[in-house]
């Protein structure tokens, strides 16, 4: 019998969003990944483009490539000018796309290691977005 691949289905709804945000390698938790000084990084963060938010994970776009399994640290701004910090948290990057030659890359990554703090700035963010 042949066997039919394995799909693999999100558990959350994702929401499309478009936020600044900035996010920095977990230097103890990735030995051997360090940004070349040309990635532009201020004091290790870089700017990405927060593309959809969910319960489950975050999509965002960067100008610099991450590995797979890289464990990053996220802050997501909010929409308004002030831009308030909104979120901050821990991600494990499961998948990484190039979109265009710019390069640009669409990443894709999941929550590692939620802590009270982090599921509250999560839990109004997604509030906020479901209008309810």
């Amino acid at each position: 019998m042949d066997q039919q691949p394995q799909v693999i289905v999100r558990n959350a709804a994702r929401h499309d969003v478009c936020l600044r945000g900035t996010v920095a390698l977990t230097p103890d938790l990735n030995p051997g990944v360090r940004f070349a000084a040309a990635a532009g990084g201020k004091e290790g963060w870089i700017d990405v483009d927060v593309v959809d938010l969910g319960a489950g994970g975050i999509g965002f776009i960067s100008m610099v490539f991450f590995p797979r399994k890289a464990v990053l640290t996220i802050r997501v701004y909010g929409p308004q000018e002030e831009n308030p910090l909104m979120l901050t948290a821990s991600l494990r990057v499961q998948r990484v796309c190039m979109t265009d030659r710019r390069p640009a890359y669409l990443v894709g990554a999941s929550y590692e290691s939620m802590t009270d703090e982090t599921r509250a700035q999560l839990d109004a963010m997604l509030h906020s977005l479901s209008g309810t």
